[in-house]
Formats: C-alpha cells, sequence, structure tokens
C-alpha cells in the first residue's frame, strides 16, 4: 500500500515517501547535522512501515492522531529518552508539513508528548576522562585528536565533526575555531590550551589535509565525514578498556564543571558551550557545591576582618 498525502493548495496526491524525502532534503540544505538528518529519516521511515502494515495513511487528517497514537503505543517498551526523539521527528515533519500546507492541521498538536525530567550534568572529573584518552593507541592521531578536542573545549560531538579545516586559526597567542551549534549558530572558540593547539598542528601535518572535513573516515585518508554513530563506538570501546564509565557527552560535561570550579563566569561559559539560555548554563553552576562554600567563607573572613 502507498501511503499518500493530498495537498489542499494543488489539489495533487504525492506520495507519503516522497513528502518524507522532500522533508529530508530541506533538513540538508539548512545544514542540519548529519546525525539529526540520520536519526530523523530512520524514524520517519518506521512510522511509514506501521502505516502499511496496519493498512491506515497515517498522514490525512482524519486519522493521522489516532494512528500516531496507536504507533506511539508500540513504543511504550523504550526508554523515555528514545520515545521522545522519536516524536520529535514526527513532530517536524508534520509541522513542515502543516506550514507548507500539505496538511489543514498539525496532528502532532494533539498528541501527548512524553515528559523528560531535566538531568542534571554530570562531569567525571579530568583523572577518569584522562584515563580513557591513555588507551588510544599513539598510531590513532585522528581519534586522539577528536576527544581531546571536545574535552577541552566543550564541543558538542556533532560540532566536532562538522568543523573544516576552513573553521581553524592558528595564528599565534591567537588560536581559536569556529563551530556551528544548534540553530545553525556559528561562534568563535578559544583554543586555549597548548598541547591541544600542538595536537591540530601535528594532525595537519601528518595528514596532509589542506581543505575539507578535519575528521574523516579512514579511508587511505580521503573518506568522508565521521559518522556520529562510528564516534559514540570507538569511545565507547576505549572507555572500557580503561574500566572507566563515561559517555562522549560528559566529556562536554566534564569541561563545563572544570570552568565552574575555576571561577570563570556563567557569560563566559555560556558563550563558550553555545548555551542559547543561561538557565541550561546555570545546571552547572548548580554542581559546584564546593565553589559556593569557598566563596562564602571568603566572604564571611572578609565582613568579620572589617567589621
Amino acid at each position: 500500500m502507498m501511503t499518500t498525502l493530498t495537498d489542499p493548495t494543488t489539489n495533487q496526491t504525492n506520495s507519503f515517501n516522497g513528502l518524507v524525502t522532500e522533508f529530508l532534503v530541506m533538513l540538508e540544505t539548512s545544514n542540519r547535522s548529519q546525525h539529526t538528518r540520520s536519526t530523523y529519516t530512520s524514524d520517519l521511515y518506521a512510522y511509514i512501515t506501521f502505516c502499511q502494515r496496519v493498512g491506515e495513511s497515517g498522514i490525512s487528517t482524519a486519522e493521522s492522531v489516532n494512528t500516531l497514537r496507536s504507533y506511539f503505543a508500540t513504543l511504550t517498551h523504550l526508554a523515555p529518552a528514545t520515545r521522545a526523539h522519536k516524536q520529535a521527528a514526527l513532530a517536524s515533519f508534520f509541522r513542515w508539513a502543516y506550514k507548507n500546507d500539505l496538511l489543514e492541521a498539525n496532528p502532532m498538536e494533539k498528541i501527548e508528548r512524553v515528559k523528560l525530567q531535566a538531568a542534571s550534568p554530570r562531569g567525571v572529573g579530568r583523572k577518569l576522562v584522562e584515563a580513557v584518552l591513555a588507551v588510544i593507541p599513539t598510531a590513532k592521531v585522528r581519534d586522539r585528536l577528536l576527544f581531546h578536542l571536545i574535552f577541552e573545549t566543550g564541543l558538542r560531538v556533532g560540532e566536532a565533526l562538522a568543523i573544516y579545516i576552513e573553521d581553524i586559526d592558528l595564528t599565534l597567542d591567537d588560536e581559536h575555531i569556529v563551530v556551528t551549534g544548534k540553530g545553525n549558530k556559528r561562534r568563535t572558540v578559544l583554543l586555549d590550551d597548548t598541547h591541544l593547539v600542538q595536537q591540530i598542528r601535528n594532525y595537519l601535518k601528518r595528514t596532509g589535509y589542506r581543505n575539507g572535513p578535519l575528521f574523516r573516515a579512514e579511508k587511505n585518508n580521503q573518506g568522508g565525514p565521521l559518522r556520529y554513530q562510528t564516534v559514540q563506538a570507538s569511545w565507547s570501546h576505549y572507555a572500557a578498556q580503561a574500566g572507566v564509565s563515561c559517555t562522549l557527552h560528559q566529556l562536554r560535561h566534564t569541561h563545563a564543571t572544570e570552568l565552574v570550579n575555576a571561577g570563570v563566569s556563567l557569560t563566559t561559559i555560556r558563550k563558550r558551550l553555545g548555551h542559547q539560555n543561561l538557565q541550561t548554563t546555570l545546571r552547572y553552576a548548580e554542581q559546584s557545591d564546593q565553589v559556593a562554600d569557598a566563596e562564602l567563607r571568603a566572604w564571611r573572613r572578609q565582613r568579620q576582618q572589617t567589621g
């Protein structure tokens, strides 16, 4: 069965598959990350398969809400975060279809969304991260640089993978990179760690890269950009070798917590991490009780001395 959608503005019928393809092309042209596009592709075609199996279009205004509810009911065995991600993919598609007058209404607006508790960011500490970095073979220069870069700058994994040689400026005493974050917002990130800067220089010299992606699949050094899943699997392998429980995203948390504990202002941390909302950065501040206690003790001592 071919799932279809009627465009009310032209009275033409388009295949659901074709619309999904058009939607995914839109994501690519709007510079959404490869990870996002891959995830959305998988989730959208899983919904199409479900619709075909139960013999419903799943997209016509009359039945789409019930079809969506039936589909999400089959996912209750999955973790809440996973279900939320799948809902997000469909919500993005239906929002796009409605915005472009391909639907008379957005059915996802009537779907109860999965509620997730805001997870407290958890850093693991520098010693544990360095223990993982230490097990990466010296010959694996790409992996050593990638994970060191994420750890010392707090970049999101997708941001690191999207770096091009042209985004790097190694001017002495002003080394920095320009990264593209959420919402396609670009920001400049200072490369303030001298060891990291030297790693980048050595990596570029060894690979001979002059332009294009900084991190590439290892196919005679001419591979395409690294896939998110490949990087995740590599980090998990190294962490297991080191006997350390640490997810790749925790490198970012660890860096942020270090900055907070070092007394760096939340405004500066927000800019470095690319947070759109200061409230996100404040979640890291809540982890730094020792720093807060030290500041209060210093304030109390100063008051007592002047009192």
